[in-house]
């Protein structure tokens, strides 16, 4: 395992359209701009949000649907390989119309209203994800303890 520090590649501040899914969105945005590590962070609304809290014990996510419009507060994650593929691991924070404030892991079906998007890439070591047994989760592989 390498000690050296990741150097800055390419740095990207794009959109997604109004209506397309968050996390398939920019997981494309990774296969197409062939990102195999970085950083992602992002602002925007949406038309509704889904998200969710890993469940330590059961070793299985909590799912929690917004239906209706709400802002996003922030969306913060990062890309690394999962099977050979771009894997983006992102949380979100929304607020809604009633001033309530939720978040969590960003999860498949969130839709966008709108969006600004930033990913720096990160040039070095890949980082790879395999699932872990003691937690459940697909973690990185390639990391010191």
């Amino acid at each position: 395992m390498s000690d050296k520090p990741y150097l800055t590649g390419r740095t990207y501040l794009f959109k997604i359209s109004k209506g397309d899914d968050l996390l398939a969105a920019l997981e494309d945005f990774c296969v197409e701009n062939q990102i195999k590590c970085g950083l992602v962070s992002g602002i925007g609304a949406t038309i509704s949000c889904n998200y969710g809290f890993y469940d330590q014990k059961k070793k299985t996510y909590i799912k929690h649907k917004y239906d209706g419009a709400a802002e996003i507060l922030s969306l913060a994650g990062n890309v690394s390989l999962r099977d050979g593929r771009p894997m983006v691991h992102a949380h979100i924070m929304i607020e809604t119309a009633e001033g309530k404030v939720s978040g969590g892991h960003l999860m498949g079906g969130t839709k966008v209203f709108a969006s600004e998007l930033f990913i720096q890439e990160l040039v070095g070591e890949e980082k790879s994800r395999k699932l872990d047994k003691a937690t459940g989760l697909f973690l990185w592989t390639n990391v010191k303890n």
